[in-house]
């Protein structure tokens, strides 16, 4: 066959190759152990600008863009659908941020318990992280806080009889709060341990600061509105809504992600953290696993909640 026989269409399709569909192919080609060993590359960690493409046309073009992209660029899929759903319904034009004073001013009926950058009826919060921040650093007697040198964590599996007991640790980091609370999960949905925050904050003056993912913080708000709670009892406790990372596209389309862990800091002192989340499913049914930090482990879990980035609109 000589190079004028070669039509220029399948030679395309010959060099159009993404990198994982590269990689999918040589993963078909039937090998032995030997061959492996002699034809194994160095792990490639560079930057697939194939799929940064295809995401960007996905936010600015939609699916079709997407698929577009993907044939042009010889890559393979690698978005399931609930990814491409999660892109659909989420992407926003950077000018659609909205300010602190973006709201329309309406009142449902209760206190606003979130900062005006969250917009939810439900209890009062400082508009400035700064303020959570020195709350979180300051103690009442003056003195600063320190921590041991030496760290120390317990790890707490998940057990057929474990899976209420985890609910037991969770409630039992709430009850010995002196001072402060400084919680983050995806998810809030028990009653049980709001009262026990609720509780906390007005009974015991525990200062309570709650940062809830973005996209869910309305769960919570109904959850709030079914209770007929007023904002105004609770000036001690604070809800925040926090996102994940936020990928910019070069069209000007922007995604933001979501929060996908939970940690509860007591005192600035001990951490809970694990899989679980506020929620009665958690508990119920699904397998989860947490561990305790005390000492100098702690700081991690301080500067992760006082760098969390407060959501600007919702």
């Amino acid at each position: 066959m000589d190079a004028k026989s070669v039509s220029p269409l399948w030679y395309k399709r010959v060099i159009t190759q993404g990198k994982v569909r590269r990689r999918v192919q040589d993963l078909r080609i039937p090998s032995s152990p030997s061959l492996d060993f002699l034809t194994s590359r160095p792990l490639d960690l560079s930057h697939n600008e194939s799929a940064r493409l295809a995401a960007d046309s996905l936010l600015s073009g939609g699916l079709r863009g997407y698929q577009e992209v993907l044939t042009t660029e010889g890559e393979v899929d690698f978005l399931s659908e609930h990814e491409k759903k999660y892109f659909l319904e989420n992407g926003k034009n950077s000018n659609m941020d909205a300010g602190p004073d973006a709201g329309d001013g309406s009142d449902t009926g209760s206190e606003n318990l979130c900062s005006s950058y969250s917009a939810i009826p439900c209890p009062t919060v400082s508009k400035n992280s700064d303020s959570t921040e020195a709350c979180l650093n300051s103690n009442e007697d003056g003195n600063d806080s320190s921590f041991s040198k030496e760290s120390n964590v317990e790890v707490y599996l998940y057990t057929e009889n474990r899976a209420a007991g985890l609910k037991d640790m969770v409630r039992e980091f709430i009850r010995k709060a002196e001072k402060t609370l400084a919680i983050v999960t995806d998810h809030f949905t028990d009653v049980e341990l709001l009262c026990d925050l609720l509780e906390a904050s007005k009974k015991r003056f525990v200062s309570v600061h709650l940062l809830l993912d973005h996209l869910n913080l309305s769960i919570f708000r109904n959850m709030w509105q079914e209770l007929k709670l007023q904002g105004k009892d609770f000036p001690k406790f604070s809800v925040h809504s926090v996102e994940g990372q936020t990928y910019c596209a070069k069209t000007g389309r922007k995604l933001s992600g979501q929060i996908s862990e939970t940690f509860i800091i007591t005192d600035s002192a001990e951490a809970l953290a694990g899989s679980f989340s506020f929620s009665c499913l958690s508990w119920m049914v699904h397998r989860s696993l947490a561990f305790s930090a005390k000492g100098s482990s702690v700081t991690y879990f301080l500067e992760e909640f006082e760098d969390s980035p407060l959501v600007q609109y919702q």
